[in-house]
């Protein structure tokens, strides 16, 4: 059965991401990423329809991989050291250097529900460097948010593309299945 209803985002965890000379991918242990308020993917692609004989006779639709939003109260340091190649100096200011190379990563988080509290892997995924964002305070206090623009593409398994693995409460690997390095799947 599947879920009727979705809500909340916990959990969130990224791994750094390494390729091979031969084209192969490894992950590291994933670190958590604290402060996620919100989350939304979108698909990249879309489908065309194929007319002859004055009728559609086949639709050809293509998945590109995701691109997700991430709202967080505020990025964490280490997150923009390993990812966006954010260095400290000697007095222990972040120093944002633009000729870094951005890491590619893996995105894991959990969406709760009625039944699966689901948890999720995006294996390649690159982010775009945000911006800073603040207000006065007036009368009452209200939070800054600060979004992450990530882009998900698939990676190579065999002969499969594959973009996400997601889990549910039951499956075997659900209790380490963001806390274990991520793993491509291995199919029946």
């Amino acid at each position: 059965m599947s879920n009727k209803v979705t809500f909340g985002l916990t959990n969130v965890h990224y791994a750094l991401a390494t390729q091979a000379e031969d084209g192969s991918w490894t992950f590291a242990p994933p670190k958590r990423l604290e402060g996620a308020q919100e989350i939304t993917t979108e698909a990249i692609g879309g489908s065309t329809q194929v007319y002859a004989d004055d009728k559609v006779i086949a639709t050809l639709v293509s998945n590109s991989g995701t691109t997700v939003t991430l709202k967080f109260t505020e990025i964490d340091d280490v997150f923009k050291k390993d990812i966006f190649g954010v260095l400290e100096d000697v007095n222990g200011n972040l120093v944002e250097v633009v000729n870094s190379e951005t890491k590619t990563f893996a995105l894991g988080y959990e969406i709760q529900g009625d039944i699966k509290a689901r948890r999720i892997w995006y294996f390649l995924c690159t982010a775009t460097p945000s911006g800073d964002a603040s207000k006065s305070k007036a009368d009452s206090i209200e939070a800054n948010s600060i979004t992450l623009n990530i882009t998900a593409r698939p990676i190579e398994s065999g002969n499969n593309l594959i973009l996400r693995v997601i889990a549910g409460v039951g499956d075997t690997n659900y209790p380490s299945f963001l806390t274990t390095t991520p793993g491509l799947p291995t199919f029946i």
